[in-house]
């Protein structure tokens, strides 16, 4: 390539050269013009002789140029640096944090041959993703009820689900209180908990469980979090370090939906979160909706993200 780039220079300076003869510069034109179209056609013949790398073995071609200096290798590059002869690539790669990778294969055997491999691996620690407890939410219990009881009255009043939550080695970890919420009767309140798998369908194939006095109903209750204030995913208004208030209604940037001033208007509906998705990714995605509508593509997907990483506890 550095040839071509020479001789064009050469082409271009041509012009400049003094001669007396028009046919002379001609002549010496038409030399270097089939010199370099020579020099083309040879450097195609060799590309195309050339075998293209594997996925494994361009990333730790890559990895050599990119390692930066005084300081650890780029997680990718450590990760195909242990696997150099794998016969697959993971289907996505995703940087999290902290020099961590999110790497997912086509299936679970080629997960598992992986983790195998890095094992003894000094350079990349590999574990599989942790699994988030399912929750379940019981509805309208008494105030005079204390919260921090709710676990052992739960156990000792239903003996169906008492072996799951109290068995050997749980030492009531089957069932922990996660959070408590409020109740449209002001003398209630609901009760969020972590519950093992086994307990989790337990609890929701009864319907009802005894609570004291009370038999409270019981519903699944999804980890997907809105914040209310910024409307973006994983996080609830208390925890929000947003400086914006947005509006899940017009997307308007100065005031919350409550205030909204179009919000009775027809056609005013506006979604933040997928505006902001087409002007990103130049897609076409609808806005026509709330940005907390069951409707919202973006809100879908987040919550179908979330429940994949929740153990249910049903076979595959």
């Amino acid at each position: 390539m550095e040839e071509i780039r020479r001789a064009a220079r050469t082409l271009n300076s041509v012009s400049t050269i003094a001669s007396p003869s028009a046919s002379a510069l001609g002549e010496i034109k038409e030399e270097i013009v089939a010199c370099v179209r020579e020099e083309m056609t040879g450097l195609r013949k060799l590309v195309n002789t050339v075998k293209k790398p594997t996925y494994a073995q361009a990333v730790s071609a890559a990895s050599g140029a990119s390692t930066s200096v005084g300081g650890p290798a780029p997680a990718p590059y450590q990760l195909s640096q242990s696997l150099p002869n794998s016969t697959y690539a993971p289907t996505r790669v995703q940087p999290v944090s902290n020099n961590k990778l999110r790497v997912e294969f086509e299936n679970v055997s080629q997960r598992d041959d992986t983790l195998t491999r890095l094992e003894n691996s000094k350079d990349v620690k590999a574990e599989p993703v942790r699994m988030l407890k399912p929750m379940v939410i019981l509805k309208g219990i008494s105030k005079d009820v204390p919260s921090e009881d709710l676990v052992k009255l739960i156990s000792k009043q239903n003996p169906e689900i008492s072996h799951l939550i109290e068995g050997e080695g749980r030492d009531g970890e089957g069932l922990r209180l996660r959070f408590k919420r409020g109740n449209r009767n002001s003398n209630l309140y609901n009760a969020v908990f972590l519950a093992e798998a086994k307990v989790y369908r337990k609890i929701l194939d009864l319907g009802r469980v005894c609570v004291d006095h009370q038999r409270i109903t019981v519903d699944s209750f999804s980890p997907f979090l809105q914040c209310h204030k910024c409307l973006q995913f994983g996080h609830m208004r208390s925890k929000c370090t947003a400086t914006e208030s947005l509006c899940s209604h017009c997307a308007g940037s100065d005031h919350q939906v409550d205030k909204c001033p179009v919000k009775n208007e027809p056609g005013s509906v506006k979604c933040y979160n997928c505006t902001s998705h087409n002007a990103r990714f130049k897609s076409n995605q609808d806005c026509k909706h709330t940005a907390n509508s069951d409707k919202c593509p973006r809100l879908r997907a987040m919550k179908d993200k979330i429940n994949q990483r929740v153990d249910y506890g049903f076979a595959p």
